[in-house]
């Protein structure tokens, strides 16, 4: 057989046999391997508080308030939570907006956890289901003191979030109000601010003269 009848038998082989590929009801389109989540740390940033850290991503996962927790057993039904609980030495993890701030233990030191942490919001994060925020009714403040005590929790609401969590929040951390009685505004502090020291000093002075200036000059605040 001459060479070119066997080029020319090889190429009609060819030929048949890609028509039957593409006649063939089995044949099916290479599936990607995964799609990996668009949600990514992008840096992390230092906090006042040395045993802490804020990672920053690249997209709001939590619309509307913040989420804390000092256990593994606190975080049920949130996989990433619970995922950066089994890293040794996370003390605290706390999610606003777009950051994720993790405490440890100040025996452990940040490498190599650091990066493992980074790498475990990168496989795990989500974006939390929330509701919209509802707008804050406008509450008269003229006579504090005379005002039911729903609203007066809501008045302090008011000031915590138009002047007090949007700076505790860029340096990691928030704040909470547990209770209200006798002019005493109980708080909880979340994420950063949980074990830094200017907690207790600058910060709760600062949160303390907010109140005082916007509400009424007898407020006291008390960390819990």
């Amino acid at each position: 057989m001459k060479l070119s009848e066997i080029l020319a038998a090889r190429e009609k082989a060819k030929e048949k046999t890609a028509q039957q590929s593409l006649s063939s009801p089995t044949a099916v389109a290479p599936r990607p391997a995964s799609t990996k989540s668009a949600l990514k740390v992008v840096r992390t940033r230092e906090t006042p508080n040395d045993d802490a850290l804020q990672y920053v991503l690249n997209a709001q996962i939590l619309g509307h308030g913040n989420k804390s927790y000092a256990s593994k057993s606190d975080c049920e039904g949130d996989p990433m939570g619970q995922a950066l609980f089994e890293r040794r030495g996370v003390k605290n993890v706390y999610v606003m907006e777009n950051f994720v701030t993790v405490t440890k233990d100040p025996a452990i030191d940040w490498n190599p956890l650091k990066d493992q942490i980074w790498k475990t919001i990168d496989k795990t994060v989500t974006i939390y289901q929330t509701a919209d925020k509802a707008a804050l009714a406008k509450i008269d403040v003229t006579n504090f003191s005379a005002l039911p005590k729903e609203d007066q929790l809501k008045a302090i609401e008011m000031v915590l979030d138009r002047s007090i969590r949007a700076n505790l929040a860029r340096d990691g951390g928030g704040v909470e109000v547990k209770g209200f009685e006798d002019n005493v505004v109980l708080i909880e502090y979340h994420g950063a601010c949980g074990s830094c020291a200017t907690s207790s000093t600058g910060t709760l002075q600062f949160i303390q003269g907010q109140l005082k200036q916007q509400l009424h000059p007898d407020l006291k605040v008390k960390p819990v």
